[in-house]
């Protein structure tokens, strides 16, 4: 398979897509105007660091 440059906002929105599709088979739902904590922000940062 050919290799392709993938942006950062492009990883967002997958991540973002997969976060609701995964709440959505758990019968769960985020809000429309939901926003990452802090914490969590911190926490996919060093994640981002490492790959």
């Amino acid at each position: 398979m050919k290799r392709k440059n993938v942006t950062h906002e492009a990883l967002r929105r997958a991540s973002m897509r997969s976060t609701r599709a995964s709440a959505a088979s758990e019968n769960r739902s985020v809000p429309a105007g939901a926003v990452r904590s802090e914490r969590v922000e911190r926490f996919l940062a060093v994640r981002t660091q490492r790959v």
